[in-house]
């Protein structure tokens, strides 16, 4: 079998605005792409840093780019968008765990959780876009160390943020306490996490316990607007770096099965959190991370 027939190639063509608009959600361009130089077992060690750290607080995507830049010599833009379509998993395991309730909120039957859900991404969206922009723009020319560097100043950023949102003494809010205002700093907060080494679910839930909110309702909030946020992600980034901005995306079939494992393995990873969430500060875990990642890049370079 060639090196071609081993992957879907769907030419696609983008001569009318029509096609632009339609492609994203019928097609994708599976071609060969640096997402391919990585071979099978590095593949699923990616996708099991996604499935197991995804919901504790201290970043998967910031961890995705230190092994993707350091161990497998890849570009950090290229690791980032590698996160991005893996987040596909977890986020597939978040509608299998709450389906009830998004089937409830695109019916219409619970319109207070489709408002959580769209204020969310949209100011989850005014935030991301503009940096992720940045950041292609950035760490295409930025060597790996810096952004090493980076992701291990992030981590220490996050874990500040987590150690302040634990001094929060009253959390007796419900989630059906919460205002517009509340689900427009979530989504703005979420936002920042496509930063590599901010971590989604820990800056959305203390950002969360630091409004008021319990805990219990904080990491609910917090798995719920993780969907609509990577959807959002995957689909500008298929509309405007695919199909507009003439990129390649290359996938194996094994990338469906890798789906599937970080869908499993994240679906009982939540429940996890819940439970090591009560006896593991997570703060600590992100002090430690972040520093020994800023000590290797100065050990590196010093040698280096």
């Amino acid at each position: 079998m060639s090196r071609e027939s081993k992957f879907v190639l769907l030419n696609v063509s983008t001569d009318s605005y029509l096609e632009s608009f339609i492609i994203p959600f019928v097609y994708i361009w599976l071609n060969i792409s640096p997402f391919m130089e990585l071979k099978f077992w590095q593949r699923l060690i990616l996708a099991l840093i996604q499935s197991i750290l995804e919901w504790f607080p201290v970043s998967s995507e910031g961890f995705i780019v230190i092994t993707t830049v350091n161990g497998f010599h890849l570009d950090a833009s290229t690791a980032i968008r590698i996160a991005l379509y893996f987040h596909l998993g977890t986020a597939i395991a978040v509608f299998f765990k709450y389906r009830k309730q998004y089937i409830d909120a695109v019916l219409l039957r619970d319109k207070n959780l489709l408002r959580l859900l769209v204020v969310s991404v949209g100011s989850t969206a005014m935030i991301a876009i503009p940096l992720k922009l940045f950041m292609e723009e950035f760490f295409t020319e930025a060597a790996g160390w810096i952004v090493t560097l980076l992701t291990g100043v992030a981590l220490l950023v996050t874990g500040s943020f987590l150690q302040y949102g634990i001094r929060r003494t009253q959390t007796n809010l419900s989630m059906n306490d919460r205002k517009l205002w509340d689900e427009i700093g979530l989504g703005a907060v979420q936002g920042f996490a496509i930063l590599p080494g901010i971590s989604r679910s820990g800056v959305t839930y203390t950002y969360l316990i630091t409004r008021g909110f319990k805990k219990e309702d904080a990491f609910k909030m917090s798995f719920l607007i993780s969907l609509p946020a990577v959807l959002a992600g995957i689909v500008f980034d298929l509309l405007f770096d695919i199909i507009i901005g003439g990129q390649s995306l290359g996938f194996s079939w094994d990338y469906f099965f890798l789906m599937a494992l970080v869908a499993i393995v994240g679906y009982f990873m939540m429940d996890a959190l819940l439970l090591i969430a009560r006896k593991i500060p997570f703060h600590y875990v992100c002090f430690l991370l972040g520093s020994l990642t800023i000590l290797l890049v100065l050990i590196l370079f010093a040698v280096y």
